[in-house]
């Protein structure tokens, strides 16, 4: 047994390496092309730069490259194995399938540990590097901070969040804003806005927000000077209702080397971080709920009319943080799927094995894609959806690995 172990074992390693090379290089590829290529060509980047972003890039692919090289390493290896008649051999000894394929799954528990590790820390830290090195030539642009569905909180005092945005030249159009101005911690108003327009002075990093059809609950202190107090008092809260036809903030002065230009996106997080982020958001939506929009009738009547659902800032972080969890057995998976997969597909061509490897990943992923589109939807639980191709990878591979070993 131990001399068949080695043998399988360095079999599955040489296979392994060989796939997550290739497709490692093909994300890379991709990756490059689309983002430092035209910096390139353009004379903004210079080979070291490449050759740094190139490093940094190398976890970030190795999360996907992982899972699918093993797939495809198990389906070849098996396949090969069947071909050739060798499982049959080693099955005329007396061997079960799952003694058999021990090593293999061995291997796949190790290499989901690793995925693990360059899931929750590494590929996180790497991609937010690497995108800081791309801002370091390409600083983009100003109006990309505010994002659909991503709450704009680093700018002091101020909470903006907008449905959804359209570009049209140098302006960008938005709906659904909610727009919400503290004084020393204190709500001083709460907007909500039909539509509105976002523009940018780049050379003065200057944000200027419009908003039309504005409902404003306002806090009747004295010193607030931006409204008139509405004659409609909502509760003895000292909340007033306002309308106005548009309505413009001051001018958000942005640092680029600040936090609200530097933070990394939600995909770009460590696990930590999003532990951090998760913290934070969930004191936001604490304080956003002890406002009268979520508490008084007539301000919920108000807000469906603009804004189409209260706003959920935990639901993408969970999404997140389920993500990065869920993708580390996907090795794990995909490896105990293969095995019975290229037992039956019985080809020892390499062709068909990656074919059924792509398709496999294909419906892996989709399900990933689904649950990214659903992480404004806390309602359809996306984090939950994040573990159901797991599941059902794990439960599929179960059912055809027991009728493979009783067939042999």
């Amino acid at each position: 047994m131990r001399t068949l172990y080695v043998y399988l074992t360095k079999q599955i390693l040489a296979t392994t390496v060989m796939t997550v090379a290739v497709f490692a290089f093909v994300l890379l590829l991709g990756n490059i092309m689309k983002e430092i290529l035209a910096l390139l060509v353009n004379g903004q980047a210079s080979f070291l730069l490449v050759g740094k972003a190139f490093l940094l890039l190398v976890p970030f692919v190795l999360v996907f490259a992982l899972p699918m090289g093993m797939l495809t390493a198990t389906l070849l290896l098996f396949g090969r194995l069947s071909a050739d008649q060798e499982l049959t051999a080693m099955r005329s000894g007396g061997i079960s399938l799952f003694s058999l394929t021990a090593p293999v799954l061995a291997l796949s528990m190790l290499m989901s540990m690793l995925c693990a590790w360059i899931n929750l820390d590494i590929a996180p830290y790497c991609r937010s590097t690497y995108k800081q090195l791309i801002r370091s030539v390409d600083v983009g642009r100003l109006t990309d901070l505010l994002q659909p569905g991503v709450p704009m909180t680093d700018i002091p005092d101020q909470f903006i969040q907008i449905e959804e945005r359209k570009e049209v030249g140098e302006m960008v159009l938005l709906r659904g804003i909610r727009y919400v101005k503290f004084e020393k911690d204190i709500p001083v108003y709460d907007i909500l806005a039909e539509g509105g327009t976002l523009e940018a002075n780049e050379s003065n990093n200057q944000l200027f927000l419009s908003m039309t059809n504005c409902t404003v609950f306002q806090r009747n202190l004295s010193d607030s000077k931006d409204f008139e107090p509405g004659k409609s008092e909502l509760d003895e809260s000292n909340w007033f209702l306002t309308k106005m036809s548009e309505y413009s903030p001051s001018v958000f002065t942005i640092d680029r080397d600040s936090t609200v230009f530097r933070k990394p996106k939600l995909h770009h997080m460590s696990f930590r971080q999003l532990q951090q982020e998760m913290k934070e958001r969930q004191e936001l939506a604490d304080d956003l709920r002890a406002l009268p929009s979520f508490d008084v009738e007539n301000m919920r009547t108000e807000l469906a009319a603009n804004v189409r659902k209260p706003f959920d800032p935990i639901t993408p972080v969970k999404v997140q943080m389920h993500r990065q969890i869920a993708f580390s057995y996907a090795c794990f998976a995909f490896t105990l799927i293969g095995i019975p997969l290229g037992i039956r597909a019985h080809r020892r061509e390499t062709s068909i094995g990656i074919a059924i490897a792509l398709m496999l990943v294909a419906v892996y992923y989709g399900f990933v894609v689904l649950a990214n589109a659903l992480e404004n939807h806390g309602e359809w639980a996306p984090h939950l959806i994040m573990w159901f191709p797991n599941f059902l990878f794990q439960a599929v591979g179960c059912v055809l690995f027991w009728r493979a070993n009783k067939g042999m």
